[in-house]
This record gives C-alpha cells, sequence and structure tokens, in this order.
C-alpha cells in the first residue's frame, strides 16, 4: 500500500511540478494569516471600544487611581477574551483542515487504481518502453558519458560565443576607421556623447566622390580621384604633427628624440668604454688603440711614452741576459 502511495506522490509531483502536500499547507498557510488577521481586527475593536459598551460601568464619583485601576482590568479581560478567542479558532482550523487534507488526497490529488498502469505524462509521448531488455537500459558509466558531452558542449558554446563578441568588437573597430554611416551617426547622438569618437582614418579609401571611372579618360579620372584625396591627406597631415611634437617634447618631460636624454646615454656609454678599456690594460695586459683596436704588435702608431726609470730597468734585465755583470752600465754601441 505504502509503495503505490510513494508511486502517486512521485507521478503527480511530476504531472503539478509541485508536491501534491504543498498544496494543503498553502491553504491551511493562507487561513492561519486571514485568521490572525481577524483576531488582530477583534482586539483593536473591542480596545477603541468605550467601557459601557463592553458591559463596565465606571462610576462618575472613582478618582483617577480608580479609573485607573479599572481600565487596567479592562484590558486584561479584553486580552485574555481574545486569547481564548485565538485558541478556539486555532483549534477549530487544525480539526477541520486536517479533515480537509485528508479528503482531498484521497480524492483529489490521487491517481485512481484502475488508471494507475496505464496513465502516462505528456512528456513521456513517443518514448517505448516495451522493446527494452535487460541491459538495454541507461547505466552508471553511459549517464555520466552523456553529462561529459553536455558539459564539453556547454564549453564549447560559451568559447564561441566569446569569440563571436571578440569578431563583433574587432570588425565594428574596422568599419569605425573606414567611417561610419549617416544612421549609426545619428543613433549615437541621440544615445548622448557616452564613447569617445573615432577618427576615420581610412575613410577615403571609400570617398570617391563623383568618380565613375571613365575608361576613356583614364588620366583624367586619376587626377580627379588624386584631387579629391586631397582634403582627406591634409587633415591626417594635420592630425600627425601634434602627435609627433608630442613625441619629441614627452609633453614637457624628456621626449624621445632629447637632448637631455641623448646626453645622459652618451656620458654613460662613454664611462662604460672608458672603464672596459682600463681593464683590458691594466688586466688583460692588452695594448688597445684609441678607438679601441687591439695592436698586434706592429707600427700602428706612436704608442706608450716610456720614463728613464723604466729604460733603465731594461738594459739592466738585457744585460743579465747576455751574462754582464748588472752593476755595469750597458755600451752604447751594444
Amino acid at each position: 500500500m505504502s509503495a503505490s502511495i510513494n508511486s502517486d506522490v512521485a507521478l503527480l509531483t511530476e504531472h503539478l511540478t509541485y508536491r501534491p502536500a504543498a498544496l494543503i499547507d498553502d491553504i491551511v498557510n493562507s487561513i492561519n494569516i486571514l485568521a490572525f488577521r481577524a483576531i488582530d481586527a477583534v482586539e483593536a475593536g473591542l480596545t477603541r471600544a468605550s467601557p459601557s459598551d463592553l458591559g463596565f460601568k465606571i462610576p462618575s464619583s472613582a478618582t483617577a487611581a480608580e479609573t485607573d485601576v479599572l481600565h487596567s482590568k479592562i484590558k486584561h479581560e479584553i486580552e485574555n477574551g481574545v486569547h481564548q478567542l485565538e485558541t478556539l479558532l486555532e483549534a477549530k482550523i487544525d480539526k477541520n483542515f486536517d479533515k480537509l487534507e485528508l479528503w482531498t488526497l484521497r480524492n483529489i490529488l490521487s491517481v485512481p487504481p484502475e488508471v494507475r498502469d496505464w496513465v502516462r505524462l505528456s512528456h513521456y509521448e513517443g518514448l517505448d518502453f516495451g522493446g527494452m531488455r535487460e541491459g538495454d537500459g541507461p547505466s552508471v558509466e553511459s549517464v555520466e558519458v552523456q553529462r561529459r558531452r553536455v558539459r564539453e558542449t556547454l564549453k564549447l558554446h560559451a568559447l564561441l560565443v566569446s569569440e563571436t563578441a571578440k569578431n563583433d568588437a574587432t570588425i565594428a573597430a574596422l568599419k569605425a576607421l573606414l567611417g561610419k554611416s549617416s544612421q549609426e551617426t545619428k543613433k549615437e547622438e541621440v544615445e548622448g556623447e557616452g564613447t569617445e569618437a573615432i577618427y576615420p582614418a581610412f575613410g577615403f579609401l571609400q570617398d570617391r566622390g563623383e568618380l565613375t571611372g571613365d575608361g576613356k579618360h583614364p588620366i583624367t579620372t586619376t587626377a580627379s580621384f588624386t584631387i579629391s584625396q586631397l582634403p582627406a591627406l591634409k587633415a591626417l597631415l594635420q592630425d600627425l604633427k601634434p602627435r609627433l611634437d608630442v613625441l619629441a617634447n614627452g609633453n614637457g618631460k624628456a621626449g624621445l628624440v632629447g637632448e637631455e636624454e641623448k646626453s645622459w646615454r652618451r656620458e654613460r656609454l662613454e664611462f662604460v668604454e672608458k672603464q672596459t678599456k682600463r681593464h683590458l690594460e691594466s688586466v688583460r695586459g692588452l695594448e688597445l688603440g684609441d678607438m679601441g683596436e687591439v695592436r698586434d704588435g706592429e707600427w700602428q702608431g706612436e704608442g706608450r711614452k716610456l720614463g728613464k726609470q723604466e729604460v733603465e730597468d731594461l738594459e739592466r734585465v738585457v744585460g743579465m741576459v747576455a751574462g754582464e755583470d748588472p752593476g755595469e752600465p750597458m755600451d752604447e754601441g751594444s
């Protein structure tokens, strides 16, 4: 019995797109809200009513303290009566709507036993489950494969949408360089100046003027076309001049070809070359020329001048090699 009830609930949930019990819950909640509003209205009406209308009598000779005590008693009686009315109303609602829930689930939100075996929902039309054999149904692996296919398809769709947006932006930029149509210009004027206007750098390619390409007079056609393009070329030149000034001056900073940057680079280069040459001469023992070239022993100009002490030391070394006394000076003839 419970299996059939569960299957009926599942079938009705799939058909109605919500649980059958949710409908009963909504009805009960609506009735409770209306009951609470009615109780509040009753309490507000009793509170605003005069004590005489409610059956309470206040003596005219009563003092202020006695009047306050009497009003407090009346308020307590009203609250107590409203609470009892609320409790009674809630008990009646629960009892009667429990009956409504049972009757509705048995007679309205239910599937008759005689149609339970052959009922078919509309979204199952066209599906044939009669010829299925054991093993023909979907398995965990096949469902996982389908999920992967759907996931990859969604990724591909997202990539295609992104690529389409990039291509549209590129096409729009290229069209802007060629020049915009009058309709697009009017549309932008209506929408406002929200975006910066793009200068149609290649607009002159489409500005043919009144040229018809007369084949009989090619020179005249070419000259007319060249003359018609001069205003566009002048406009490009006027737009290029301030850009060159900006690149050269750098808006008050050191420009790309400024003297400050050039002299700084030259000083740095000279310092590096000087230190490199000194290192090669003092540490490596190379003999370098004025332009940094290495001397190969042959005469390539006047070399470094030697001091007197260096010459005497060289003579003494030569004498030692020749077998003479180091203390005797060498003959000038030798």
